[in-house]
C-alpha cells in the first residue's frame, strides 16, 4: 500500500535520494528553502511511502500564482530537469495526488521538468543538455575537445586570463553586475540580487562561483552546481567586451578541471532551446553528448510556459527593457523574475 504525505525528516529525505539515480540537486530539501525564501513559493511536496514505512517516492511541487505567465503548480521552479521519483505506480499515485491538489486549489496547470509517462499528461521536447563525460585526468578531456574550444582555451592562458573559484559575497555581487548588465543587453529579465544571495546560503557546499581575471578585472563569470558525481554549468555572463581574450573558456575549463579532481563522472552544460543554434554550437565543441529534455504538463490541453520569442509583443518588450535607466531595470528585474521559474 501507498501512503501520500506531505512532509518527511530531511535525513530520511536525503537519504531516499542518495539512493535514487535520477535524484538531482533540485530535488533536495536545500533547493526547497532556497526558493521559499527567494520568491515565497507556496510548496506542496508529496512524498510516498510503502508498506514498511520507507520513503519510496518524491514530487516537488510549487504553487505558481502569475498573471503574467499563468497560475501553475511546477516541479520545481528554476531547474533544468526536476521530475517524480520512485517507482511507476508510485508516481503514478503522487501524480494522482497532484491532480487533487490543483483541482481542490483551482489551479488550472501542473508542469513536470520531466516525462510523466502517462496519458493524461502532454509531452514537449523543446531543450536538450549536453553532457561531458569526465575521467580522473583533466588533460585526456582536454584532447577530446574541439580544436577550435583547445584554442580558445589556449589563448585565454597566453594572455594572461586567470581565473579563481570563490564564494565570497564581494566576489558574487561583481558577477551578479556582469550578468545584469548582459541580461539588459539581450532586453529581458535580470536574477535578483537575492536569487544568487540565498543560493549561496541555502547551498552552500553544493554551488562554486568561478571568476575569470584580466588586467586585474573581473570580466566574467559561471555558477557551477555540484551534485552526487555531476557538475552542472548553472549560470554565466561576460563582459561584451573582453569577449576576445576568451574568458567563457577559461573559467568553464577551470571547472571542468575541478569536476574530475572531485572525482565528477560527467559536466552538464545546462538547458538549451533548440532555436539557440549558436549555444548549442558552443556546447558541442566540448565534446558533448546531447540529452533530450521532455517536459510534461496537465491537462493535455495545456502547453508550456515559455515565452513566445517570434511575438512582436517579446520583441516591443526587448526594445523597452533595453531603454530602461539601469536603476529601473533593476527594480522591474527583481518584480517580475518569480513569474518566470
Amino acid at each position: 500500500m501507498i501512503d501520500i504525505v506531505g512532509h518527511v525528516p530531511d535525513n530520511e529525505w536525503k537519504l531516499f535520494l542518495e539512493r535514487d539515480s535520477n535524484a538531482t540537486l533540485h530535488h533536495t530539501p536545500e533547493w526547497k528553502r532556497f526558493l521559499e525564501k527567494t520568491f515565497n513559493y507556496e510548496p506542496h511536496y508529496l512524498f510516498a511511502t510503502n508498506d514498511s514505512g520507507e520513503l519510496a517516492g518524491l514530487l516537488p511541487l510549487f504553487h505558481i500564482r502569475s498573471r503574467l505567465t499563468g497560475d501553475r503548480l511546477c516541479s520545481v521552479p528554476f531547474s533544468p530537469q526536476c521530475g517524480c521519483l520512485g517507482e511507476r505506480e508510485v508516481c503514478t499515485a503522487l501524480f494522482s495526488e497532484a491532480i487533487e491538489i490543483s483541482k481542490k486549489l483551482h489551479i488550472n496547470k501542473i508542469e513536470i521538468r520531466s516525462s510523466a509517462g502517462l496519458e493524461n499528461f502532454g509531452e514537449f521536447c523543446t531543450f536538450s543538455t549536453y553532457l561531458l563525460p569526465l575521467s580522473s585526468n583533466p588533460e585526456e578531456i582536454r584532447q577530446k575537445v574541439h580544436k577550435s574550444a583547445r584554442r580558445a582555451i589556449k589563448k585565454s592562458e597566453q594572455l594572461g586570463v586567470t581565473v579563481t573559484a570563490s564564494t565570497h559575497s564581494e566576489d558574487l555581487k561583481e558577477f551578479y553586475e556582469i550578468n545584469r548588465d548582459n541580461k539588459q543587453l539581450l532586453g529581458v529579465p535580470c536574477h535578483p540580487w537575492k536569487f544568487f544571495e540565498n543560493l549561496f546560503t541555502a547551498l552552500e557546499g553544493y554551488v562554486y562561483l568561478y571568476l575569470s581575471h584580466y588586467n586585474n578585472t573581473v570580466i566574467a563569470g559561471g555558477i557551477m552546481e555540484c551534485y552526487k558525481d555531476t557538475f552542472l554549468y548553472g549560470y554565466g555572463a561576460a563582459d561584451p567586451g573582453s569577449l576576445h581574450v576568451q574568458p567563457y573558456y577559461a573559467f568553464i575549463w577551470k571547472s571542468i578541471e575541478d569536476a574530475c579532481r572531485q572525482g565528477c563522472k560527467s559536466y552538464d552544460f545546462g538547458r538549451v532551446s533548440y532555436e539557440n543554434s549558436g549555444l548549442i554550437e558552443f556546447k558541442k565543441k566540448w565534446g558533448t553528448e546531447e540529452k533530450k529534455l521532455c517536459y510534461s504538463v496537465y491537462p493535455l490541453s495545456s502547453k508550456l510556459s515559455l515565452p513566445d520569442r517570434d511575438s512582436s509583443l517579446f520583441r516591443l518588450g526587448n526594445t523597452f527593457i533595453r531603454k530602461m535607466p539601469l536603476p529601473v531595470y533593476t527594480r522591474f528585474s527583481d518584480s517580475i523574475f518569480a513569474h518566470f521559474g
